[in-house]
């Protein structure tokens, strides 16, 4: 138990009462020592809920975040933080196993070569309809998503007993969020916690530049996350297009579509046409709702149409999307594109998670 590693986890909150309670439960019940644990919930100080009293039930420790957005949550939170891994996890996010840490510990133990561990997302019966639906991809990708990004089987480079080995291509990378990650090579990437802003999927990709590029993916250890419902997902999508996406284009590591490839234009043209057909998504929810055998297979038509037109939409009327879509018809670097400071439609920074 003493060569066990010590775990930083960061838990960004903003009105997070609903969810907290049973992300916090499926922490302190894990088979793992308390005092290798170290958990940080980082609270919004716009936050007008009861979430610091709930998180005060628990041995967490607790900082203030003076804006809305997740992003600063988590770098203040690392700023914080002394476990030799380091995690955040979403609010509304739980772990399935009880053995959680331990399997996602386990292979940066064996291999010190990793450097970090990622899990799936895992469908949990007592969840509602389009949560269960989106939760079918084990990454909770949308079908859009889902078609333009690799699958972890396409980037696994080897198979261990308990888990796959992932080799990160920054031109072709599966999205890793809620990660685990060896603390001592994100201070490599992360040296100025006050200016650092996404602490997110970019992770792997500046990991992989600076010569790590492998991490685990333990498809047993299993997150519940809550994707509320097909409305919620809209406002999800405007606040990653608008908010996380847009204003820092040309500053992005991750990047869901290379547009300076013909090709990947080309499969964006195709999944356009696809989805306003109507009927081929139509068949697509028939065949999951039977492969399933869940009757949510059929938000497959809803949802790939709404959100793929909604994505358009949002492309069309934001300034930097303007700017995006000249410079793929000028054949301009994106780089190019300047960032801007995130605002939502009042006009106020935002920053939620």
């Amino acid at each position: 138990m003493k060569k066990l590693p010590k775990i930083s986890i960061v838990i960004p909150t903003y009105n997070s009462s609903q969810y907290l309670e049973s992300c916090l439960d499926s922490i302190y019940s894990q088979d793992y020592p308390l005092d290798k644990l170290e958990v940080w919930v980082v609270n919004s100080v716009a936050t007008t809920d009861n979430t610091i009293e709930i998180a005060k039930k628990y041995p967490v420790k607790i900082l203030s975040n003076p804006k809305k957005l997740a992003e600063p949550a988590k770098t203040l939170g690392f700023k914080h933080s002394t476990g030799d891994l380091f995690m955040y996890m979403d609010s509304d996010a739980e772990l399935v196993s009880r053995t959680w840490f331990k399997d996602m510990s386990h292979p940066l133990m064996e291999d010190t070569e990793l450097v970090g561990s990622f899990t799936r997302f895992v469908v949990n019966p007592k969840h509602k309809a389009f949560n269960r639906y989106v939760t079918f991809n084990p990454l909770q990708l949308w079908p859009m998503l889902a078609f333009l990004l690799p699958t972890v089987k396409e980037v696994t480079v080897d198979k261990k007993v308990n888990y796959d080995v992932v080799k990160v291509d920054p031109h072709r990378c599966v999205p890793i969020g809620m990660g685990m990650y060896r603390k001592i090579w994100l201070d490599k990437v992360i040296k100025n916690p006050d200016t650092f802003n996404y602490v997110d999927i970019a992770i792997p990709i500046q990991l992989s530049e600076i010569g790590h590029d492998k991490l685990a993916y333990v498809d047993s250890a299993g997150y519940y996350h809550i994707r509320e419902s097909l409305i919620h997902e809209m406002h999800r999508q405007k606040r990653d297009v608008a908010v996380t996406y847009l204003p820092i284009v040309g500053q992005r590591r991750f990047h869901y579509v290379d547009f300076t490839k013909p090709g990947d234009l080309l499969k964006i043209v195709t999944w356009i046409v696809y989805v306003n057909l109507l009927f081929p998504s139509f068949l697509v929810g028939i065949y999951k709702t039977i492969k399933y055998r869940d009757w949510v297979g059929m938000y497959e038509l809803p949802a790939c149409f709404l959100l793929t037109n909604y994505v358009i939409y949002l492309f069309l009327t934001e300034s930097n999307g303007h700017k995006l879509l000249k410079s793929i018809l000028l054949r301009q670097p994106i780089s190019s594109i300047k960032s801007q400071t995130p605002r939502n439609s009042f006009g106020i920074n935002r920053l939620k998670h």
